[in-house]
């Protein structure tokens, strides 16, 4: 069983501990970890969702995508979620913090309140010998950033809806790679 803190909007923990289930029912803020994985070419990894998965299932998403844990930090949250969805191990050097979202997303005949932290991991991982992690996703391959960007502006039925997270991803990878700003 899988159990979260119960936060504020503010993303500050109220000293609360719920299940995720308890969590999901009553609608309470709780902390996610965004991965967005993208490799020296360019190109950001998306995940195949489980087809029995209860939001957005059998559908292309985020590189990898989790629950802080009570008691867990963004970071530790980072390094698991790798670690059991891909098998991979990460250094401080590959991991850039991008922004952090308050997030309602319908669930059932209710809304879910989350807090995401967003990241940018630098990896080259080789989609064909990636161990996965089956009961999260059943795929993975890479697709190089702005063709990306324009799956999801133009809603393509295999991709989640496009959303505020993307739009500020592709913002931020257009001024680090076409601007050279960052």
């Amino acid at each position: 069983m899988e159990y979260l803190d119960v936060l504020d909007k503010n993303g500050n923990k109220t000293g609360i501990i719920k299940t995720k289930k308890e969590i999901y029912e009553s609608g309470d803020y709780h902390r996610t970890v965004h991965i967005w994985i993208i490799n020296d070419n360019k190109e950001i990894l998306v995940q195949k969702r489980h087809p029995k998965k209860e939001t957005f299932p059998n559908l292309w998403a985020i590189s990898v995508a989790g629950h802080v844990r009570a008691g867990e930090d963004s970071m530790n949250a980072l390094r698991r979620e790798l670690k059991e969805e891909l098998g991979q191990k990460v250094n401080d050097e590959q991991i850039e913090f991008l922004f952090t979202l308050n997030r309602k997303q319908p669930y059932k005949d209710h809304i879910l309140n989350v807090i995401d932290d967003v990241y940018l991991v630098h990896i080259n991982l080789d989609c064909e010998n990636t161990k996965l992690q089956f009961s999260e996703l059943t795929d993975i391959k890479y697709v190089y950033y702005e063709y990306l960007e324009q799956i999801f502006k133009t809603a393509d039925p295999e991709y989640v809806p496009y959303t505020i997270e993307h739009e500020k991803l592709f913002n931020y990878l257009h001024r680090k790679f076409d601007d050279n700003l960052i």
